[in-house]
């Protein structure tokens, strides 16, 4: 018996568990449960969601997000682990069962078991307004799975009712990709709404004076996280040299990325205050952002709309063939797909324009710095009903 069968028995029964206890009554509450598992791009509607809802929020955790949930607990949430088995059918289910309205920031399982009333809003907001990778029943992964697994991926991605979504073409994809029926609320991915924070942006640009006196310009390079071992082929002390003194060079791992970590230790500008700067923040103020597979780039856009992107895809086809690529994912005249360092150097200083006005048109048209009070608006009428 392959390893695959046992995991595929093992999630059917994980289900089935649920399924049982799914199916005991329980007497609904005014609970606004969030299924928590991309913290860093979720806490900031966790935060507004809280000074609206208070102890009424429930947070359902994975554990990576444990510490952003704790802090919650702190304030008087209930917060409650996905990775423990017996949490799940003691506490989540229950939870799940008596809300009207149900957060989700990423596919969970769990929904795949439960048998929800009629009345239940379940909201997918993701952790991104824009996609560059495949996802769903597109991702090249998903398309060699078993039937079983497929079917088990669609009894959860049917459970979502309505999707928060930053343009048409955002709900087009989700469509595509879960093999569903988009029922879109067209608020606007929440986290964007900073980057309509005037107050906020003075006080970094204020922040930018100090931390960066020269006024030299910024080029910020933002790799995707891959859980395959890829040698990164940038070399930084290289890019440093040729970038000379008008520029800094900033670099913004995943947290995960350990190996990149260690290369940034000979990077004389991994110690600029700059470096410390939250990713939200330098996105106000970088002049060239360097990414590849990342959403990054959709809330460049709007943080700094005169900015140019430039992709560098060292990795394309291996990437492509793995995950997957949407299809109208890259600009061409901003893609360098050549594993150099050159290559990228040469694209950096060409200053080629990125259209960042089509590309809002294309991502972004639907917001307009209100997503969260409009989410949150939504759901209270969810709960006058």
């Amino acid at each position: 018996m392959s390893y695959l069968t046992v995991e595929s028995l093992s999630k059917s029964f994980y289900l089935q568990c649920v399924k049982q206890v799914s199916r005991f009554s329980y007497k609904k509450q005014d609970k606004v449960v969030f299924m928590l598992s991309f913290p860093s791009t979720s806490s900031y509607i966790l935060e507004k969601l809280y000074k609206h809802y208070e102890d009424r929020l429930v947070v359902c955790y994975t554990p990576n997000s444990r510490e952003v949930a704790k802090k919650y607990k702190e304030k008087g949430c209930r917060i409650i682990n996905l990775n423990s088995f017996d949490a799940v059918l003691r506490r989540v289910v229950p939870e799940l069962k008596k809300a009207k309205v149900i957060i989700c920031d990423n596919y969970f399982a769990v929904l795949g078991g439960i048998n929800f009333s009629n009345d239940v809003k379940i909201i997918q907001i993701w952790h991104a307004n824009g996609a560059i990778k495949k996802f769903g029943f597109e991702a090249e992964y998903v398309r060699r799975m078993t039937q079983i697994d497929k079917k088990r991926y669609q009894q959860v991605y049917n459970q979502f009712t309505h999707y928060v979504v930053s343009s048409q073409h955002m709900a087009n994809i989700f469509a595509s990709s879960y093999h569903s029926s988009i029922n879109t609320l067209p608020f606007g991915y929440p986290l964007t709404d900073i980057y309509f924070d005037n107050n906020h942006k003075k006080e970094v640009l204020k922040r930018l004076k100090e931390d960066n006196p020269k006024g030299k310009k910024i080029v910020l390079y933002v790799p995707t996280y891959r859980e395959e071992k890829m040698n990164n082929p940038l070399d930084f002390t290289y890019m440093e040299k040729k970038l000379g003194d008008e520029w800094i060079l900033i670099v913004h791992p995943h947290p995960h990325d350990k190996e990149l970590y260690l290369k940034l230790s000979s990077l004389s500008s991994h110690n600029e205050p700059l470096s410390k700067w939250s990713l939200s923040d330098l996105l106000f103020v970088t002049d060239c952002l360097v990414t590849d597979y990342s959403s990054v780039p959709f809330e460049y856009s709007l943080a700094n709309p005169m900015g140019r992107v430039v992709y560098y895809c060292f990795d394309y086809k291996e990437y492509d063939h793995l995950v997957g690529i949407q299809d109208d994912a890259f600009d061409e005249n901003n893609l360098v797909i050549e594993d150099s360092t050159e290559a990228l150097l040469k694209k950096i200083l060409a200053f080629d324009e990125f259209d960042c006005k089509a590309f809002n048109r294309k991502w972004n048209s639907f917001v307009n710095g209100t997503a969260a009070k409009q989410l949150i608006d939504w759901i209270d009428k969810q709960y006058e009903n």
